[in-house]
């Protein structure tokens, strides 16, 4: 495959490493840095896993091509929190809430009646960028009878 005009060739290791400077100088992406990963094939770099902000995300997305070597950026697999959290709002009914941190999300509040915490969860466990789910619902009360 040939390079693109204008693009040295670059070993990926040395990609790699001035990807890894880049995250070293920016403090939320050195937090970030266990909860993601990225590797360089001939130039094209992709990384996967979970950022805390779409800031983090836009950074890596904006400034990676312009490393020299890189041909391509794929941040289809990096998922931010908040990108995370407005996909399982969608999910979630009345009175549940979530918080999510590093794709790591709690469900809080109480469940509808009718509605199973563990089908509840499967749900949220689908979203893409959700590494892990756990619950701590309280279920509805029963109405005292009247009368």
């Amino acid at each position: 495959m040939a390079n693109q005009p204008n693009t040295p060739h670059r070993p990926d290791e040395d990609i790699e490493e001035s990807i890894a400077d880049l995250i070293r100088s920016y403090p939320p992406l050195r937090t970030s840095r266990a909860f993601f990963t990225f590797a360089s094939l001939r130039g094209q770099v992709k990384f996967m896993g979970n950022v805390r902000t779409p800031q983090e995300r836009h950074l890596l997305a904006e400034r990676v091509p312009h490393i020299a070597g890189v041909q391509s950026v794929d941040v289809s697999e990096l998922y931010d929190d908040e990108q995370v959290r407005f996909a399982i709002g969608k999910l979630l009914p009345y009175g549940v809430y979530a918080t999510v941190h590093y794709g790591a999300v709690a469900l809080t509040g109480r469940l509808p009646e009718g509605m199973s915490t563990e089908t509840l969860l499967e749900q949220v466990r689908a979203v893409a960028g959700v590494r892990l789910a756990r619950a701590q619902l309280s279920s509805p009360q029963a109405q005292p009878a009247v009368g």
